[in-house]
């Protein structure tokens, strides 16, 4: 067949199909051989005309690829540190578990790799997750001396898994269980949007209950409430081109410098609060439109309501909002004032989704310093409403000062759980650039450096080696001939602190320069740093690499479910469970660089030029792969 390679062709076929989610059937469909075979006859003949073949190809490639993940595991110049989050699908028939490894490699890149996709099935207790979880780590030979910290979102089970582990593994499950930090500023976000924090309200005790009240009417009748209820309601064709219309009717208002494009509306989603940020950062962009829409709207409503009053009819239904004064400039003030309280929140989030591989953010050593940056700015936005007497007609809204006090208590009860593991601590002070970062944020507060530097000397005793104390030398003739000489010598010279020499840490703090911010926020990447220092300090460049691979977040388990989501069309959601968790690593091992290395010799056949001796058959039998559309 001339220079043409069967297998290099296949093999890049299926991973086009896996990096884009496409349906492997799309193989065998009639068009898309014609385009291939007007391209290269040879090609159109390569392909397979089964899903089935498909698929039995993919499941190939990840026992081709799966070794070379463990080996990396193996190699891996850190502990391996596990993140874990569970997913159902729409109706709740199927839950799936992504588990994600992090890991520095040898050159001291940060690796955030998927190493499985267990579908759960009955309820995700926390003893079902930890049998999970110690399944894969058998599988991909992660034992306990290799087993790093674990970083997961608030939920229960999570606390009981990590227990369940914890007696496995032997290890201190409140030292390892960590929590993800994006998840909890999802928690404070929704504090500063709907509040729920009774002791922020301020109040004698008998007027809590009134104030919860209050607070459910305001979330409904409130500036917020109409907004979300407004944007939610353009939700058919006829809605959106007439919320466009109306932005055209806008622009054509403005000077030709300052006009926008058409926006599509953002819409909020319950569980993020960053989605209502956008929602409102689009809102007051495109305030005029919406106002306008909000308008129509209402004066169409009264027209049919003095209507209906006249024929002796009932009113016809319509939202609350349709029946109100839609959105005033102070309605527009407060929503402005909502989105400049959520704006830390923002910043803070993207510093600790950042990337790893990059060196900077994204990384265990964020979270104290943004934490503490997340309170200031929650504080310094409390503080004008403290002398308010909000009793006063002209008072400004409450709501602000009772939610931002809300979100505060979130925020602060999460980070005095920081001190819950001296991981925290110890990635700060062994971070270059945040070294001293502590001793200044806490230089008023002693006891607080005292408790922390005890918790990061136990930690830290883990990895120091047990030094004997040398036996004293034996006098010898000459030293007693001239022990005047020595005598007086032994006050000449600085005298050795035999311990402070062995401190590999407090020699580091003291001789090392810390990073300059150019170095933080240029090129300087703090493993590698490490790496570098190794012959120089080399066990505290051992448990500095272990602390400052720790991912902040568990947000690389919700990029795996985003991407399952998309594969698990309606159309599709019969995809075996082996098979799914074949095809969603596959993908990402590739990305990461895993390498599938086709013989490329090899012109024939569905094995892909790999040793395996395993028959289609087999594979079909044991990864549960059948007829369907995939």
């Amino acid at each position: 067949m001339g220079n043409f390679n069967i297998q290099r062709f296949r093999q890049a076929a299926v991973l086009c199909l896996l990096d884009n989610n496409l349906p492997m059937e799309l193989l065998s469909n009639t068009s898309f051989r014609e385009m291939i075979s007007f391209a290269n006859p040879e090609a159109e003949a390569a392909l397979w005309v089964s899903p089935r073949s498909v698929a039995t190809y993919a499941m190939r490639l990840f026992r081709r690829l799966q070794p070379q993940v463990v080996h990396a595991l193996s190699q891996a110049a850190s502990k391996i540190h596990i993140s874990f989050d569970g997913w159902s699908t729409k109706g709740g028939k199927r839950g799936f578990f992504g588990i994600v490894a992090h890991f520095a490699d040898a050159s001291g890149v940060i690796q955030d790799l998927p190493i499985d996709l267990p579908q759960l099935a009955g309820a995700h207790t926390g003893e079902a997750i930890s049998i999970a979880i110690i399944k894969t780590l058998n599988v991909y030979g992660i034992n306990r001396d290799k087993l790093g910290y674990f970083v997961l979102d608030n939920a229960a089970n999570n606390d009981t898994a990590i227990a369940a582990l914890s007696r496995v593994y032997d290890f201190d499950a409140t030292y390892r269980r960590l929590r993800c930090g994006p998840h909890t500023l999802n928690l404070i976000g929704q504090a500063v949007i709907f509040g729920g924090d009774k002791d922020a309200y301020d109040n004698a005790a008998e007027k809590l209950n009134i104030e919860e009240v209050y607070l459910q009417e305001w979330r409904k009748q409130g500036p917020l409430g109409v907004l979300i209820d407004v944007i939610n309601y353009i939700k058919t064709p006829r809605q959106y081109e007439l919320f466009r219309e109306f932005q055209r009717a806008a622009n054509a208002e403005l000077p030709v410098g300052e006009r926008l494009k058409v926006f599509e509306p953002v819409k909020p989603v319950v569980t993020r609060w960053n989605s209502y940020y956008a929602a409102f950062r689009r809102a007051t962009q495109l305030q005029a439109a919406y106002n306008s829409y909000a308008e129509h709207h209402i004066s169409r409503v009264a027209l049919d309501d003095r209507r209906a009053i006249q024929l002796n009819n009932k009113p016809p239904d319509a939202p609350t909002w349709m029946r109100s004064t839609g959105l005033t400039a102070a309605d527009w003030a407060v929503i402005t004032e909502y989105q400049d309280c959520l704006e830390p929140l923002k910043f803070a989030t993207e510093r600790l989704e950042g990337c790893g591989k990059a060196g900077n953010f994204g990384a265990i050593y964020e979270v104290i310093p943004v934490f503490e940056y997340v309170l200031s700015a929650l504080e310094a936005r409390t503080r004008p409403y403290e002398r308010v007497n909000f009793n006063y007609s002209d008072a400004p809204e409450d709501r602000i000062h009772i939610n931002l006090r809300a979100a505060w208590s979130k925020a602060n009860n999460y980070y005095n759980k920081l001190d819950n593991s001296p991981a925290y601590y110890a990635a700060v002070c062994l971070h270059p650039y945040y070294k001293h970062y502590c001793d200044n944020s806490w230089a008023d507060k002693p006891e607080w450096l005292s408790t922390a530097s005890a918790g990061f000397q136990r930690l830290w005793q883990t990895y120091k080696p047990q030094h004997q104390r040398p036996l004293a030398a034996r006098t010898s003739a000459t030293t007693i001939a001239n022990g005047i000489d020595d005598v007086i010598g032994a006050f000449i010279r600085r005298k050795n602190n035999v311990e402070a020499d062995e401190d590999e840490y407090e020699r580091w703090k003291t001789q090392e320069p810390e990073w300059n911010r150019e170095q933080y926020l240029g090129d300087g990447h703090p493993v590698v740093y490490w790496i570098q220092m190794r012959s120089k300090y080399p066990c505290l460049s051992q448990f500095a690499i272990d602390m400052l691979t720790i991912p902040a977040s568990s947000c690389d388990c919700e990029r795996l479910f985003s991407e399952l989501g998309d594969l698990l069309e309606p159309k599709r959601r019969a995809i075996g469970s082996e098979l799914l968790a074949a095809l969603q690593l596959v993908r990402a091992w590739v990305r990461a660089g895993f390498k599938t290395q086709p013989n490329s010799s090899a012109e024939g056949g569905d094995e892909g030029g790999d040793e395996d001796d395993l028959s289609d058959e087999d594979l079909v039998r044991d990864c549960n792969i059948q007829e369907w559309t995939t």
